[in-house]
Parts: C-alpha cells; structure tokens; sequence
C-alpha cells in the first residue's frame, strides 16, 4: 500500500512541477517576443522551444486518444465512464478534447500515460 501512495505522491509532484516549468516556459517565449532576453537565458531559449514542442505533440496525442474514445463511444452507444479520469472529462467532446490536451500539454508524461491508460480500459 505505501508503494502505491509513495508513487501517487511523486506523480502529484511532477505534475505540479510540470505545470510551474510550462508556465516558465510560456513566460520565457513571450518575454522573448516582446523584448531581447539576457545573454545568460539566450542559452536556454532553443531547449525551452524544444521542450514546448514536445509537450504539444503529447497534448495533440491526447487530444486524438479522447476524441477516438468519444467517437467509439457513441458509435457503441456505451455512455458508462470507465475511468476517473474519463468522468472527470466535460460532456462535450470538443471540450474534452481541449481539456485533456490542456492537461497534457501542461503535465506532461506522466497525463499522457494517464490518458492512453484510461481510454485502453474503455
């Protein structure tokens, strides 16, 4: 049972030290549009871009993993929810798109895996 709630703890953590970090990175992107950054952020603008990127295609993945359950769904005419993480989505799809891709793109990995678990179960 402590291992089960050690990793839940430690999952918490990296998503809010994700979310923090995304918002950093936000912040540092359009500090950077708006005026010159300092020499010393310059070094770390292409890995932040990077990183930026690669939380968008995990929300873009997310975003399709939500929106082919919806579909199949329906198409099953299965309205039960199979996870928490799936009730917890808004009843419209293209607000549970958005919502899922929102959080993967904040959190990261570890919503990505949250999501491809949740929507296998379904």
């Amino acid at each position: 049972m402590q291992d089960t709630s050690a990793k839940s703890a430690l999952k918490s953590q990296i998503k809010l030290v994700s979310t923090v970090a995304m918002l950093g990175a936000i912040a540092l992107v359009l500090w950077h549009t708006v005026a010159p950054l300092p020499a010393f952020l310059n070094t770390v603008f292409p890995v932040v871009c990077v990183v930026l990127v690669i939380h968008g295609v995990e929300g873009a993945i997310a975003s399709l993993l939500i929106l082919r359950n919806r579909l199949s769904s329906q198409a099953n005419l299965s309205n039960q929810p199979q996870s928490i993480l799936i009730e917890h989505l808004p009843n419209s799809t293209p607000l549970a798109v958005l919502k899922a891709g929102l959080y993967t793109f904040f959190v990261g990995t570890v919503g990505l895996s949250e999501i491809i678990t949740a929507t296998r179960k379904s």
